[in-house]
């Protein structure tokens, strides 16, 4: 939503400049900070899935959306990454070969919900599952 009103503020600034009679260098750089403040809304990564309906990348702890995903690399704003998980419909794609995703696992999550709660995800059974086994 932030992104949004930034978006429509640039978009009133440029106009008001465009048409006020100001110099071509001034009207270039306007119309410059519209264009970025577009780029910057389709090209986005954040440290925790933001958008749950969109395909992503995950790389680096990080989701990317925006980008293409082609012959096992993931094109994202003028940079090729590899070795990351690419979610599409359900499906993760690694390395060019496709899987089935599964929640908590390489990043991906259904839901809000599953993220706060990705705890319950992980198959870290430690202490809970080993203290069971453990003789005396």
């Amino acid at each position: 939503m932030l992104q949004v009103k930034k978006l429509g503020v640039i978009a009133a600034l440029s106009s008001v400049l465009l048409f006020t009679g100001c110099t071509p260098e001034e009207q270039a750089l306007a119309a410059g900070a519209a264009v970025g403040a577009g780029t910057a809304l389709a090209l986005s990564s954040y440290s925790y899935p933001y958008y749950y309906n969109r395909p992503y990348y995950y790389y680096g702890g990080r989701y990317y959306y925006g980008g293409y995903y082609r012959n096992g690399y993931y094109y994202y704003n003028g940079r090729r990454f590899y070795n990351g998980h690419y979610y599409n419909h359900g499906n993760r794609y690694y390395n060019g070969r496709r899987y089935t995703a599964r929640v908590g696992s390489y990043g991906y999550y259904n839901s809000r919900s599953q993220y706060k709660n990705r705890y319950r995800y992980t198959n870290n059974r430690s202490y809970r599952s080993n203290r069971s086994y453990r003789r005396y």
